[in-house]
């Protein structure tokens, strides 16, 4: 069942396997996996690989550990939309997932420094941080960057709890024509990791946004810390984006 020959860790190997057993419903959620002395026997290896193959399945959110209970298959979890241009409130609501926002750095003036893929980087910019929490847990964490002339009088608005989106769209009067996503799996800083209930240098899926406007490119940026450990992140693709 394994190749001792391969190139690719055994515990990989396993790990694979046993990942493909849970996709295909051999392991269906809620379904006990078998015991890592099981496993190591039934391979061939030792627990140690056994465990590292397991380790990596926690990892990825598809198998859970229940002390003096066993390890079973986790319930799939919720698809949130959160990369359309509707923004993240909507993208939870829409799944009757309730959130609350919490806010870290209220919204500020300031000219952006320390990171130079920010289009703002050495320019001024309204910035702020806030906290999403969804059934009592940590979610995402958002930087978000606006154009102070675009959205002057922004700083005098309650944006913590409110929809950005709205917010843009209503006492603004616009809305996004398009944008840019770029998707990376990086580890956390200590601050963001203790924010997100996380350790540090933990990996997490972080999105580069880019909203564009009509006259106005690249109005709002943001950079969203996403835990997919507690939910599947995904984006909707319209026909018009697919090329086979």
């Amino acid at each position: 069942m394994l190749n001792p020959d391969s190139p690719i860790p055994l515990y990989h190997q396993i790990c694979e396997q046993l990942q493909s057993r849970i996709r295909e419903g051999v392991y269906p959620p809620g379904h006990m996996i078998p015991s890592e002395t099981e496993l190591a026997k039934s391979y061939g290896v030792g627990r140690p690989t056994v465990r590292q193959a397991m380790d990596i399945l926690v990892q990825r959110g598809l198998i859970q550990r229940r002390r003096g209970s066993g390890t079973f298959v986790k319930e799939p979890s919720p698809q949130i939309d959160l990369f359309s241009l509707a923004g993240t409130s909507q993208a939870f609501s829409t799944k009757g997932v309730p959130t609350q926002k919490r806010v870290i750095l209220p919204l500020n003036k300031q000219t952006v420094t320390g990171d130079v893929e920010n289009p703002f980087h050495g320019k001024p910019a309204f910035a702020m941080s806030r906290l999403t929490v969804a059934r009592d847990e940590p979610v995402l964490l958002e930087d978000i960057f606006l154009d102070p002339d675009l959205f002057a009088g922004i700083e005098h608005m309650a944006l913590g709890d409110n929809s950005l989106s709205r917010v843009v769209s209503e006492r603004f009067y616009l809305a996004p024509s398009d944008g840019t996503q770029q998707f990376q799996v990086e580890p956390l800083n200590e601050q963001r990791a203790s924010i997100l209930g996380m350790s540090p240098l933990d990996p997490i899926l972080v999105v580069r946004r880019l909203l564009n406007f009509p006259k106005a490119p690249g109005a709002i940026y943001s950079v969203l810390f996403c835990r997919t450990d507690r939910f599947a992140f995904s984006q909707t693709i319209k026909n018009s984006d697919i090329n086979l």
